[in-house]
């Protein structure tokens, strides 16, 4: 029985930095697909020397509104998908060629090796993570809502360990700017998994979170590596909870700034009307005594 064929695509956008390797890892796949988001850097041009098809969208601020596209592109009957950001490791092609020859499962959770401010850290609560990166034609979608974007149809999962090899590196956050950057964007999207504060108040979710994110990790170190992307991850999860007290709440800012010109310009428009200035003030005749008692005009 022949190996079945692999389709593997990837959403770029502004990668040319990595996507070369993101797209070499792939070359092994019977079928590469990119689906580049307007991209203003070189990336379009690395697409198109290592991809089979290279199809051009309008920019979107995540992945999720694209990856329906990508998936209906793909020709055959297993999927491989990877951000632009992710890098399969070389283990992984080997170990996924093998498998698929009598596959064990329908859909298959790669472990993450994230690298957030340049660095990965076995005891920094972001590891062990798995993400589902390979699948069967059919077990599973994709929908637009952030966070729960991959929806499984297939109870027949299984769990690539680390033992192997196999990873997916994710060279995500290059320093705190972009993890804010980042914060801002996906938690600005209305239709996203969000979190709320809750009956306590903000000051208790904000503890609340620190505490939850530095339970998970293995080396609390007051000022180390671990503590530093724990506090990044409760950071999200603050602006994430005060954008939901803002939808909910019905604010709308840009309205209530121009009301608030709008009142400022009436009132000026109202101060000038009633005040009538004397004669300008550079049109004005300084008069002092001089000591012979004369007067002088200045």
């Amino acid at each position: 029985m022949s190996r079945p064929k692999i389709s593997a695509f990837v959403i770029a956008y502004n990668r040319e930095q990595i996507l070369g390797t993101c797209l070499r890892a792939l070359a092994f796949a019977d079928e590469l697909i990119v689906i580049d988001k307007s991209s203003t850097d070189t990336s379009p041009a690395i697409a198109r020397a290592h991809a089979d098809q290279v199809v051009t969208v309008p920019w979107t601020p995540t992945v999720e509104e694209t990856r329906t596209l990508a998936l209906s592109l793909c020709r055959h009957e297993w999927v491989l998908f990877m951000d632009d950001d992710e890098c399969l490791s070389p283990e992984g092609a080997g170990r996924i060629r093998a498998e698929l020859e009598n596959p064990s499962a329908e859909i298959y959770e790669f472990p993450l090796r994230h690298y957030i401010l340049g660095r990965h850290d076995e005891a920094a609560y972001y590891w062990p993570e798995h993400h589902v990166r390979l699948f069967r034609r059919g077990a599973v979608s994709f929908s637009r809502t952030v966070h729960a974007g991959i929806v499984r149809h297939s109870d027949q999962i299984a769990r690539l360990t680390t033992k192997e090899g196999v990873c997916i590196h994710h060279l995500s956050h290059p320093d705190a700017a972009g993890w804010i950057e980042k914060t801002n964007r996906y938690t600005s999207r209305p239709d996203r998994i969000g979190i709320a504060a809750g009956p306590d108040g903000f000051a208790a979710f904000a503890h609340q979170r620190i505490d939850h994110w530095m339970a998970r990790t293995g080396n609390a170190t007051p000022n180390g590596y671990p503590s530093a992307v724990a506090m990044l991850r409760a950071v999200y999860d603050m602006v994430d909870a005060v954008k939901t007290w803002e939808a909910q709440s019905g604010l709308d800012g840009t309205t209530l700034f121009k009301q608030m010109c709008e009142t400022l310009d009436g009132e000026a428009a109202g101060n000038r009307t009633a005040f009538v200035p004397k004669t300008p003030l550079h049109d004005r005749a300084e008069t002092k005594t001089c000591e012979s008692g004369t007067t002088e005009r200045t």
